[in-house]
């Protein structure tokens, strides 16, 4: 399973783990935490062939105190949905059924068992198989679109989406990789496991506008940390070849960039 840490940015995958330390791995080398800087579970599509029972029991390891609120959690949210979804849904159809007595009609008198915590857990589980079954066609489908010569000449955008920075194994190649028909949720990890490539891997990510014939890059990801001016410069010049590109690494938008690229106030 892969995760994050409250000390470096990056991915990490779990190698062993216990009561006091985690050993990781990364591309590069093989090192050890202690678990107070397990931060959380990778996003996205990382951690997708990993077992919730085997992350829980990771949990109950190395944050049980942590992991005991998110079982409470998980039963209030099993219990509030079902009495809230389907116990109304079957007491809606059951009083849409009605008797005549005279003029009037009265809904027939009945009685509902409720679900245990077993069947609970089966429809919890259930949905969540549908919502990854449809967010991996999403994916799919992002993959397929974004594989293709697009042209964004005319895309434009003033609210600001994300973007990630790619490299190959060799790191002497980068490309410039986003989402900005929102196939899936607007977060690096995700926008990651779209274009995700066994000769590519995510190295930064970013914020990006685009405004007339401006194209703005700023911003940071809090999972791979800060970009490379240059580097960024260079691949957004490839999907953006008749723009403008502009770079600020790190810089927040409320930082000055508000009054840079509009004239006027919207």
């Amino acid at each position: 399973m892969k995760i994050h840490l409250n000390s470096r940015q990056g991915l990490f995958e779990v190698e062993t783990y216990g009561r006091d330390t985690i050993t990781l791995s990364t591309k590069h080398n093989v090192f050890q935490v202690p678990v107070s800087d397990f931060k959380s579970f990778a996003g996205g599509n990382w951690n997708f062939n990993v077992s919730k029972e085997k992350m829980d029991t990771f949990l109950s390891v190395v944050q049980p105190d942590k992991y005991k609120i998110q079982v409470e959690q998980e039963n209030q949210i099993l219990t509030l949905a079902v009495r809230l979804g389907m116990i109304q849904d079957a007491v809606k159809a059951q009083q849409s059924v009605v008797v005549e007595e005279s003029d009037d009609y009265q809904d027939i008198p009945f009685e509902t068992d409720e679900p245990t915590k077993d069947e609970y857990e089966k429809w919890w589980r259930d949905k969540c198989d549908e919502l990854n079954s449809t967010r991996n066609k999403m994916r799919s489908i992002a993959r397929e679109v974004y594989s293709q010569n697009l042209d964004f000449s005319n895309f434009q955008n003033h609210n600001g989406i994300k973007f990630i920075i790619q490299t190959n194994h060799d790191e002497t190649e980068f490309r410039f990789c986003w989402d900005p028909y929102g196939f899936v949720s607007n977060g690096h990890s995700d926008i990651s496991s779209i274009f995700r490539a066994n000769d590519w891997y995510t190295i930064r990510g970013g914020w990006i506008k685009i405004i007339d014939n401006d194209v703005i890059l700023y911003g940071k990801s809090g999972d791979y940390g800060v970009y490379d001016d240059a580097i960024a410069t260079e691949c957004a010049k490839k999907v953006f070849p008749t723009k403008e590109i502009h770079s600020f690494a790190g810089r927040l938008w409320t930082d000055g960039l508000e009054d840079k690229f509009y004239s006027l106030p919207f």
